[in-house]
């Protein structure tokens, strides 16, 4: 996991969210995969950060992720976030030209300018797998840090 100040945050967060498709960002409402897609996501989801540290993400059958769990470790922490409840659209970006792997997703667990977020963007490049990224953010004691990740729908 690469550790960087705030400032360089922002100027990866920008890019790594049009790569992820503009999943859920507020302002950008992403248009559902096509129903004639054979593009099928429901499932639960596993994987590894670039670090090693497991991530598993669950869709449900009406194509929306309803939890995220990541692990992390960096400057002396660690620990895993598990994020419930979720209804994360995933959608395709609202402009056909825009940048995109394909359909994504994002959830952050908070303001980037606040203390102890964590994001978490993703996109389906096939059916059965999945790339992205992850930022956690401002860790008290510990900074920041962003890394990669990939997974693979479980069978």
């Amino acid at each position: 996991m690469r550790m960087t100040s705030r400032s360089s945050v922002m100027k990866v967060v920008i890019p790594l969210a049009l790569l992820a498709g503009a999943g859920s960002c507020g302002g950008v409402t992403p248009t559902n995969p096509s129903s004639s897609d054979a593009s099928r996501y429901d499932g639960q989801w596993s994987g590894a950060t670039f670090q090693g540290r497991p991530i598993t993400f669950t869709v449900s059958s009406d194509q929306q992720v309803t939890s995220i769990t990541v692990e992390y470790g960096f400057n002396g922490c660690s620990g895993s976030n598990t994020f419930s409840n979720l209804s994360l659209a995933i959608g395709n970006p609202p402009n056909p030209s825009s940048p995109s792997l394909g359909p994504s997703f994002g959830y952050g667990s908070g303001a980037p300018e606040g203390a102890n977020y964590t994001q978490v963007y993703g996109t389906f490049t096939s059916s059965s797998t999945a790339i992205g990224s992850v930022i956690f953010g401002a860790y008290t004691g510990c900074g920041t840090a962003i890394g990669a990740w990939s997974a693979t729908k479980n069978h």
